[in-house]
C-alpha cells in the first residue's frame, strides 16, 4: 500500500487588534479550506480576550510577548527614526519563524498571511510529498542584498516566494538558522537583524530568505504552482466584510485565495464602502437582532 503524503501540523498567523475586520472574515475561510492539525493566530498579549471572542473556535490564541522580548528592543534601536514606523512590519516576519520553530523537526507548518482568505479547498503537499509554492511577481532588490549577506545565495528562481503563505519543514527552518549561527556566531535572530541595512525601507522578507534558501538546498523535495491568487481585495470588493459565501464560491473558478491588504483602500471610500457597508452588513446586523429578540 502506497505511503499517504504527509500532512500540515500547524498553520500560524500573526495578526492585531486593527486587522480583526478582515481575520474575521478570513479566520473563517481557513479553517474551511486549509486542513492542518491546528490552528494558531499570535497576536499582542492584551488582544488575546478579543481574538478569542471573534477567532474560530479551531484556532488556538497565543501572544506574541514570548517571542518579542528576545529581540523587540534591540529591533526599535536598530530602525532609524525615519524607519520607525516599520517596526511592526519586522516584528511579525520574526514571529512566524519562532512560532514555526515551536514544532518537531519532521513537522510540517504553513505560514499563511492573516488578511488572506482562501476561497476553495487547497493543498499544499502533492502526491509524492512535496511542498507546493505559489508565486508572485514581486522584486524588492534590498531582500536579496540582505540575502546574499546572511547566506552567500543569489536568487534562484524566476518569480517572488512572496504569495501571501508560505509552507516549511521546521527542519529546513532549523538547518538555515544553524548555519547562520555558525556563520556569525550569535543566535540566528540577532544574526539577521545584524545584515539588515535599516537605511533601505523594508529590506527583509522571510519569504524571499526561506524561499531562496530552499531552492538552493531542497529543490528536489518542492514544487511551485501557476495558480492565479489576487493580491487586491479591496479594489476588488470594496471591503472583506463583502466575501460572503456565494462571492467567494463565484470567484473559486478564477483565484485560489484574495488578500485584503489595509493599506490598499478603494476610492471613492464614502460611496464604495460606507455607504454599502451600512445597508449590507449594519442594517443586516440589526434587523437580525430584532429578529432574535421576537423569537
Amino acid at each position: 500500500m502506497p505511503e499517504k503524503p504527509p500532512k500540515i501540523s500547524e498553520l500560524v498567523s500573526v495578526c492585531c487588534l486593527k486587522d480583526i475586520e478582515a481575520w474575521e472574515v478570513t479566520s473563517g475561510f481557513i479553517v474551511q479550506n486549509i486542513a492542518s492539525r491546528r490552528y494558531r493566530v499570535i497576536v499582542p498579549d492584551q488582544e488575546i480576550p478579543e481574538f478569542i471572542k471573534r477567532s474560530p473556535s479551531q484556532f488556538q490564541v497565543d501572544g506574541e510577548s514570548k517571542y518579542t522580548k528576545l529581540f523587540s528592543q534591540q529591533l526599535r534601536n536598530l530602525l532609524p527614526e525615519d524607519k520607525k514606523s516599520q517596526f511592526g512590519w519586522y516584528l511579525q516576519q520574526f514571529i512566524k519563524l519562532l512560532a514555526v520553530q515551536d514544532n518537531a523537526p519532521e513537522d510540517i507548518v504553513l505560514i499563511w498571511d492573516a488578511d488572506t482568505a482562501p476561497i476553495h479547498t487547497l493543498n499544499f503537499i502533492d502526491s509524492n510529498g512535496k511542498l507546493m509554492y505559489y508565486k508572485s511577481a514581486e522584486n524588492h532588490l534590498p531582500y536579496f542584498e540582505t540575502i546574499q549577506k546572511l547566506t552567500g545565495l543569489n536568487k534562484k528562481v524566476a518569480f517572488s516566494f512572496i504569495a501571501q503563505c508560505f509552507p516549511v519543514k521546521v527542519a529546513w527552518l532549523n538547518d538555515l538558522c544553524a548555519s547562520l549561527e555558525e556563520k556569525f556566531h550569535l543566535p540566528w535572530v540577532e544574526a539577521v537583524l545584524s545584515q539588515i541595512d535599516f537605511e533601505k525601507p523594508n529590506s527583509f522578507s522571510e519569504y524571499e530568505t526561506l524561499g531562496t534558501y530552499i531552492s538552493h538546498h531542497y529543490a528536489d523535495q518542492v514544487t511551485y504552482s501557476d495558480r492565479p491568487w489576487w493580491r487586491f481585495g479591496n479594489t476588488l470588493l470594496n471591503h472583506v466584510a463583502f466575501l460572503s459565501p456565494k462571492k467567494a464560491q463565484e470567484l473559486s473558478s478564477q483565484y485560489d485565495f484574495i488578500s485584503f491588504e489595509k493599506w490598499e483602500r478603494p476610492k471613492p471610500y464614502f460611496t464604495k464602502v460606507t455607504i454599502p457597508y451600512f445597508f449590507k452588513i449594519t442594517l443586516a446586523s440589526l434587523f437580525n437582532k430584532n429578529l432574535n429578540r421576537h423569537v
